[in-house]
């Protein structure tokens, strides 16, 4: 009898600290598919790059598992998403968008980094089986939806912006002194806003 009583709470143990482990590991999550203009709610489970617990953009590379408020799971591929916005452990929001939307090129889900009138600046994930590890694909696009540039070391993408620039030294004399994508966004907002 007390073996059974013991058995009986180490499993009820274990599968009560077993799912709340499971359950760290979603995130809050509204997505909306290709095929419906509905928006949906639900939690996706992360793909941490180290910890499970701690958001990572491998979450949106391949197939997303969602799990609704009942707790039923599906598999979402990203080829049928138009736009999904995760919250993170830390309570960010990490949006991403189809890339058919806002460039010619089908490359999965796309986030944005500026989006102006004449020019762009999207952020892609690229998760190659010939590749080590996951690359970021970086991509200027003009107001037609046409890829200026696509390059995948930052470094380039930064010769690239020199590239942009070339009539204006007093961007190109910022962009030495840019470190984040922040502060190259800020540059890009201010070539675009000079092409109005």
């Amino acid at each position: 009898m007390k073996k059974i009583i013991f058995s009986v709470g180490i499993f009820c143990f274990t599968s009560v600290f077993s799912q709340e482990k499971e359950n760290k590991r979603y995130f809050p999550a509204e997505y909306v598919l290709k095929s419906a203009g509905d928006t949906i709610k639900a939690k996706v489970r992360n793909t941490g790059m180290y910890t499970n617990k701690k958001y990572s953009f491998a979450t949106i590379l391949f197939k997303m598992k969602m799990m609704d408020e009942n707790g039923n799971t599906t598999w979402v591929p990203i080829d049928k998403v138009r736009y999904i916005k995760i919250v993170d452990e830390n309570k960010l929001p990490h949006e991403y968008f189809a890339s058919t939307d806002k460039f010619i090129q089908e490359k999965g889900l796309v986030e944005v980094v500026y989006e102006g009138k004449n020019i762009n600046w999207y952020k892609a994930f690229d998760n190659s089986i010939l590749s080590p590890g996951v690359q970021i694909i970086y991509y200027l696009v003009d107001k037609n939806k046409n890829i200026l540039y696509q390059e995948k070391p930052f470094s380039d993408f930064r010769n690239n912006l020199r590239k942009l620039f070339k009539d204006r030294p007093d961007l190109q004399e910022k962009l030495k002194s840019a470190k984040t994508e922040k502060e190259h966004a800020e540059l890009l907002q201010l070539y675009d806003e000079a092409l109005e």
